[in-house]
């Protein structure tokens, strides 16, 4: 989707979007493991700012349009956009962000590239391209566990932070950003799964009312205006389980497997706080 929004967004800008598609941009910093991949540059200022800037394309859901339109931009989203404006060396930024819901709802946002904070960002990447090369100073790192960034951490085992985090995790207790993104989510979750399943029943209905007519007629395929439809005969070979193990039990003993997999589980109360919040 992001793709068709920087076409839109292109067409907006009367074509003064450029590095984008296979010209992207790609950034990176002269000494530390940090780069950027902005989805364009815009060229000739935008709504009074001057020279070229960054272009930023982001989706949400509707809930998380509506709270990012309201209360701006989350600190990932900034932190990201000021890597790319100090990796560039550009001095703004336009944020588009779009609903996945609706691709005519888009908010935008203008970022100033700010320098304390881009020096706060290649202090932390240099803090861990030096814990990548001396595990002496792991101790040194600040994770920020609520964030997400901490789980596929090497260090992660060794940090205080992650460990507290996910001790607070067994006992059902989770940031409070964390609480709404998921509220969130599970809302817009609940609103799609409620309209998936009448839609389903009404798909698998309308297939076997097309395949009892060409039954019903002795076609196997039939050239619409429209398309094509056909009955394709086909066979499969499988094992039988349940007959080895009844027949020969200590093979299939030998052979049984045992594999560990996580279910989600989401009980919907049928509240809907998100959407309260929003209007």
């Amino acid at each position: 989707m992001e793709n068709e929004v920087v076409q839109i967004v292109r067409l907006s800008l009367n074509g003064n979007l450029r590095n984008t598609g296979r010209v992207q941009l790609d950034l990176h910093h002269p000494t530390l493991p940090f780069h950027a991949h902005p989805d364009g540059r815009i060229a000739g200022g935008f709504d009074g700012l001057e020279g070229d800037g960054v272009l930023e394309v982001k989706t949400a859901g509707a809930a998380t349009f509506n709270r990012y339109e309201s209360e701006g931009l989350p600190q990932n989203y900034r932190d990201q956009v000021q890597t790319q404006m100090g990796l560039a060396k550009l001095s703004w930024a336009l944020v588009v962000l779009v609903s996945r819901e609706c691709l005519s709802e888009m908010a935008t946002f203008t970022l100033r590239f700010d320098p304390e904070h881009y020096a706060h960002l290649e202090e932390r990447a240099a803090l861990a391209a030096s814990a990548l090369q001396d595990s002496a100073i792991r101790e040194q790192l600040c994770g920020e566990p609520e964030r997400g960034y901490c789980y596929s951490c090497p260090y992660s085992a060794d940090c205080a932070a992650y460990i507290a985090q996910r001790e607070a995790g067994k006992r059902g207790e989770i940031p409070e950003v964390t609480r709404l993104q998921l509220e969130c989510q599970c809302e817009e979750l609940a609103s799609l799964e409620s309209n998936l399943g009448p839609m389903q029943e009404r798909v698998t209905e309308l297939r076997d009312q097309v395949k009892s007519a060409l039954l019903c007629t002795g076609a196997n395929r039939v050239v619409l205006e429209n398309g094509i439809i056909q009955i394709v005969e086909s066979s499969r070979t499988c094992f039988d389980s349940k007959s080895l193990q009844r027949e020969a039990p200590d093979v299939f003993a030998r052979f049984q497997k045992t594999s560990k997999f996580s279910t989600l589980r989401i009980n919907d109360k049928g509240d809907r706080q998100c959407q309260s919040m929003a209007s």
